[in-house]
């Protein structure tokens, strides 16, 4: 795409969990459509710099965030560094999440707390807080970013399954009460995306070779952190108005047709 394709320029998007991973390609593409990007992140401060720099060195003005969206007050005041330093913002991306891998059998009251409000709860938060700058500006975008244990089993992942599923549900609430201020809400579900989750959960990796989409027209490819950013700012294009309260999954088909074994080239299709 052109860099004179810029449809989001004049725009504030808040992209949370936006330096690195999946956030990181979801930050780096509303940039390259012109959007103003105001960045959170949790505690690691390096990846968060490394970023702003390099956008800033394209043109893009860019602000840095360090809140834990656990914490409902960080929340709050999340949001009031939104409004003095931009003002009013258009688009809110919550990608931030977290959890605690272990059965449901071991889990502990804590890690289910932990997860539920570092998705959930800080889902329902950020929309909250997140109305008065919101409301009413052309183009008001609320997306949310949920990932495939909601559709599969994933072992350990119960926790964040349940987290998830209820981001999912409040999206689908939130694009109904969202509404009326203007405000369009989906959330984007991608396949299993190879991030930093991976070097606590090495075993991923041998799920990998099974989450590679068996495409006619594209061979095997995994999903990554850009085909959900694609999504992303697609939802943010005027023409995606239409398009409310939906989850939609970026994974190259892998849900529907995964695991086949006969695979066919164009030449043999019929």
């Amino acid at each position: 795409m052109s860099n004179d394709f810029q449809p989001l320029k004049g725009k504030v998007a808040l992209v949370t969990g936006g330096s690195r991973g999946i956030g990181a390609g979801i930050t780096r593409k509303l940039a390259s459509w012109g959007a103003t990007l105001a960045v959170n992140y949790v505690d690691r401060s390096k990846p968060a710099k490394e970023i702003k720099a390099e956008l800033e060195a394209q043109g893009t003005k860019v602000s840095l965030h360090q809140a834990d969206l656990a914490d409902p007050a960080a929340i709050e005041g999340l949001m009031g560094e939104i409004e003095a330093e931009h003002g009013e913002l258009h688009i809110l991306v919550q990608n931030a999440g977290a959890t605690k891998f272990n059965t449901l059998e071991n889990a502990t009251l804590d890690q289910w707390q932990f997860v539920q409000d570092t998705n959930s709860r800080s889902t329902w938060l950020l929309a909250k807080h997140a109305i008065p700058l919101m409301r009413d500006r052309q183009g008001a975008r609320f997306i949310t970013i949920t990932n495939s244990t909601t559709t599969r089993i994933i072992p350990k992942a119960g926790l964040f399954a349940a987290a998830k599923a209820g981001m999912e549900v409040l999206t689908e609430y939130l694009s109904y009460e969202l509404a009326q201020y203007g405000i369009v809400s989906n959330c984007v579900r991608p396949g299993l995306v190879q991030t930093a989750v991976f070097n606590v959960r090495p075993d991923f990796n041998h799920g990998v070779k099974h989450e590679l989409s068996v495409s006619p027209w594209d061979g095997e490819k995994m999903t990554t952190a850009e085909n959900s950013a694609d999504v992303v700012a697609m939802l943010c294009l005027d023409e995606a108005s239409w398009i409310a309260g939906q989850t939609i999954t970026v994974d190259g088909g892998y849900r529907l047709w995964g695991g086949i074994s006969s695979r066919r080239t164009p030449a043999q299709a019929v």
